[in-house]
């Protein structure tokens, strides 16, 4: 899988629009808290300049909507993005952003969150336009305390242009300063500021001096547009919209957003299938599943990681049941650097030590340090064992860094699964919550794939009545897949020892004992 800016850079197709939107719409939620939504598939309109595609996406908190713009569909990309339209629920007319060259979405990503954020174009502008991020500058930077943010989006290009500016005037500048307060993109700035006024940013020694006048500072600052352009920033100018577009499709924006709130059940295992392949490929660090028992998040997960030639021991550990907090740092330490899953491990979550180690061992930082505080007989200092001798020993590090990856499996509603809201801004966080038509449906399409207990046989069609058996039943216990394995081996284990049950019998049977 391409990495995250990688994805956001090449050109997509039809076939790729949900994975494009997922990773947009992450980005976004993480930057602004909001939920976002988007128009299935592309939007086609026109106007008075021609015909549009665009791809549309919803804020249904501030009753607002924006779509990327491109002119042809079969050139779809997002990398060549040419305009972005943004309704902000209260004018009658959309602004419209128009760059002057095309440009990849992963550019315009920090200027968007700006944007929704304030719901207003105009209060993100400056003088009228508003700039991407330059070339090659990635979205995250941190601090070296480890604090995590998004330069970009505290800095606007031309407060950072200003900013390396009044920097490189000061008496023993040095450059490290500018990496220091404006990260990789005042990188940009400096470097093309000293190619281009050599005779102006002098270097001496580890140090810079400026030796400029005035008239010097004035024509640099009048190059600014030009010099932004040449590190690759894009630049937009802002006009107001047609309030006439039409419409292949005449979408009502409310109906869609109250659909969009919940996912069909089969969406919710298709994103499950997605994220799961997401972050073994690297998109996260960390996926959390909640939702009740027994509604296929153990059995679609390890699906996907056996299509990816992952399984239990080889790929990735599965610890199933309950964890103590020390355990759980025992077992990330154990497998730092792999795939940890957890299943029905809910009562770890329950405790708070548990889930300050899920936090840290989560953070969004590739390389996260795990430190455990508490004295013991049983804790060692890294350095004084090889990480062999610790577990051989049967030890605990007083602190390592992890590099591996969390899938946990949840039968808890997600407002428990993460009442604070400190896991979905670490880790993809999705609910499995269908109804129970829509498990029985399920049940209808996956029921040749259950295995039974060896030596066991049903025939498809024997296992299609079980699923109607189970569906036609009064129980008020909720359907599960598991009720369904218990249910096709009583069937078959009936066959097996020659016991002949009719349909009430065996459905009392199902209800009662699987």
């Amino acid at each position: 899988m391409l990495t995250f800016k990688n994805f956001l850079t090449e050109g997509f197709s039809p076939a790729s629009l949900d994975k494009a939107h997922f990773i947009i719409n992450k980005y976004l939620k993480k930057k602004t808290a909001l939920q976002m939504f988007r128009y299935p598939g592309l939007e086609e309109f026109t106007n008075s300049t021609g015909k549009w595609f665009g791809l549309r996406f919803f804020v249904p908190k501030k009753r607002a909507s924006f779509r990327l713009n491109w002119r042809q569909a079969g050139k779809a990309g997002l990398s060549n993005l040419e305009s972005i339209t943004y309704w902000n629920g209260i004018e009658p007319k959309p602004s419209v952003i128009t760059f002057n060259s095309e440009v990849s979405v992963v550019k315009i990503l920090p200027m968007l969150a700006e944007i929704i954020k304030a719901n207003s174009v105009t209060a993100v502008a400056k003088d009228g336009m508003l700039f991407s991020l330059p070339d090659d500058v990635p979205l995250n930077e941190s601090y070296s305390a480890g604090q995590e943010m998004l330069i970009e989006s505290r800095f606007e290009m031309p407060e950072i242009f200003d900013g390396v500016l009044n920097l490189i005037q000061e008496p023993n500048f040095a450059k490290g300063k500018v990496f220091s307060l404006y990260k990789s993109a005042g990188f940009k700035v400096f470097d093309e500021l000293e190619r281009r006024y050599p005779d102006l940013i002098q270097k001496q020694g580890t140090k810079y001096a400026w030796v400029g006048k005035a008239k010097d500072l004035a024509r640099i600052k009048k190059e600014r547009d030009a010099i932004l352009t040449a590190i690759g920033v894009v630049a937009a100018t802002i006009t107001k919209g047609s309030g006439t577009e039409k419409y292949r499709t005449n979408p009502d924006v409310d109906a869609m957003e109250n659909d969009m709130e919940r996912l069909s059940f089969e969406a919710q295992l298709v994103d499950l299938e997605n994220l799961v392949k997401m972050t073994v490929s690297g998109a996260s660090n960390a996926l959390f599943v909640a939702g009740r028992g027994g509604v296929g998040k153990t059995y679609t997960t390890e699906k996907i990681l056996g299509q990816m030639g992952l399984t239990d021991g080889k790929g990735y550990f599965k610890n199933t049941g309950s964890a103590s907090a020390a355990g759980i740092y025992s077992l990330l330490f154990k497998y730092k650097n792999d795939i940890v899953f957890f299943d029905d491990s809910d009562d770890a979550l329950g405790d708070q030590e548990a889930r300050n180690i899920f936090k840290a061992a989560t953070d969004t930082k590739k390389i996260r340090k795990l430190v455990w505080n508490k004295m013991g007989k049983n804790i060692v200092d890294p350095d004084e064992m090889t990480d062999d001798e610790i577990l051989d020993a049967g030890l605990i590090p007083r602190f390592f860094e992890f590099t591996g990856k969390i899938i946990f499996i949840s039968n808890l509603p997600l407002q428990k699964l993460d009442p604070d809201g400190a896991l979905r801004t670490r880790a993809f966080v999705v609910n499995i919550d269908p109804t129970i038509m829509e498990i029985y449906d399920f049940m209808d399409k996956i029921v040749d794939k259950i295995p039974l207990e060896e030596g066991l046989q049903l025939d498809l069609k024997a296992r299609k009545h079980v699923v109607e058996l189970l569906r036609k039943s009064t129980s008020k216990q909720a359907p599960s897949l598991r009720k369904l394995s218990r249910g096709l081996n009583m069937a078959a284990g009936a066959i097996a020892a020659g016991v002949t049950v009719s349909d009430e019998e065996l459905r009392r049977m199902i209800q009662t004992y699987a």
